[in-house]
């Protein structure tokens, strides 16, 4: 017996219809991998090859727990950085007094009462900061008082890092992350140096060009940031977004070695935004919610956390049993007016459940199915 059948032929029908351009789907609990799959093209333009597990996706938001979220934890177990550490800490004498109370706990939990995003780039000039602009922007609600997503705050704590650091956030990354998860093909990719698209899955066309992208960042305000953001610019393929799922799994750990101290790792995971619109842990998105359809569906386990990303991945992991669900996908291309990834995503999570449910109650142990290689 292979292990989530239904689950996998799920993605596969909604790649051959398709509805979806390419997935790459892994499914596991803790360290043990049931399921590693990858389903058609990176594009549906001429030339375009078969998706594999080494096949980079543009994971968008995923950005803000794969990258910042993580080196901010880093930073908190150091002594480097606090949750109540305030905007003015960082940035000064720059800070408005409506905005010298903000905190990193805020940024992380979305509730530091910036609105959830503008363009950039039809408000600055080509190479600007958006620090002060950010920094000066009106408030939409007295922080702490709401919950709105808002790319805007985790830009800020992208620039709190980079300041804090002296380093830049693609390498802060690369050190604090994907180096020490031993992830190789995770970075983010800066416009301004060598891209191979080879391997890559396409999103949609450059909104300044009309090429299509490629190995590009899709998110505007990445974009304008020369592809390096705090909330959004890291690519990643099948094989490493593993790594990352099964750390997560084990609260923290990963082959046996320790990269957050499960206390700390437990405590971004829980609410601090009950009763608002959004259940937020520090930088993770939480089962439950207004718009829970759309991340965790019918998901096993009520205290779940991942995150989900516009060009289409997901995570969703239930701390409870290690059950994991890693999708990515480039639900964009052609066109971001494609939905079809919010129903399957639905379906997905609501089936895996499922079939996790039925595999404990059997006793028996289901043979792995990976073959995307």
């Amino acid at each position: 017996m292979l292990a989530f059948p239904k689950s996998i032929a799920l993605v596969r029908q909604f790649v051959e219809e398709k509805k979806i351009p390419s997935a790459a789907l892994a499914i596991g609990v803790g360290s043990k991998l049931y399921a590693k799959k990858a389903f058609g093209v990176t594009s549906y333009t001429e030339g375009a090859t078969a998706v594999n597990a080494k096949t980079k996706y543009d994971v968008a938001s995923l950005t803000k727990i794969m990258a910042t979220t993580m080196i901010t934890l880093r930073y908190i177990n150091d002594g480097k950085i606090r949750l109540e550490d305030t905007l003015t800490t960082y940035f000064g004498t720059l800070v408005p007094p409506d905005k010298s109370g903000i905190t990193v706990f805020e940024l992380l939990t979305h509730t530091a009462g910036f609105k959830a995003t503008v363009l950039l780039e039809e408000l600055l000039q080509p190479g600007d900061d958006p620090t002060l602009y950010i920094l000066n922007m009106p408030l939409v609600y007295e922080p702490g008082t709401r919950e709105i997503y808002s790319d805007l705050g985790f830009i800020l704590l992208g620039k709190i890092l980079e300041r804090l650091s002296g380093e830049t956030l693609d390498a802060l990354a690369r050190e604090e992350v994907f180096g020490k998860l031993n992830m190789p093909s995770t970075a983010y990719h800066p416009l301004d140096m060598p891209i191979d698209p080879s391997n890559t899955a396409y999103t949609e066309r450059n909104h300044i060009t009309g090429d299509w992208l490629c190995g590009q960042v899709d998110d505007e305000n990445a974009y304008f940031m020369n592809g390096v953001a705090g909330n959004a610019g890291v690519f990643t393929d099948l094989d490493d977004m593993i790594v990352y799922a099964e750390m997560l799994a084990n609260h923290g750990a990963v082959g046996g070695s320790e990269y957050l101290p499960r206390e700390l790792f437990d405590k971004a995971i829980q609410n601090y935004t009950l009763g608002k619109t959004e259940n937020r842990g520090l930088g993770f998105n939480l089962v439950g919610g207004k718009f829970d359809t759309m991340f965790a569906a019918k998901f096993l386990d009520p205290n779940g956390f991942g995150h989900m990303g516009f060009t289409g991945p997901s995570i969703i992991v239930s701390p409870s049993t290690g059950l994991y669900v890693a999708l990515l996908n480039n639900r964009v291309h052609p066109t971001r007016e494609n939905k079809n990834h919010l129903i399957l995503r639905e379906q997905l999570h609501e089936t895996a459940s499922i079939e996790y449910i039925q595999m404990a109650e059997s006793g028996e142990e289901p043979e792995p199915d990976i073959d995307a290689e």
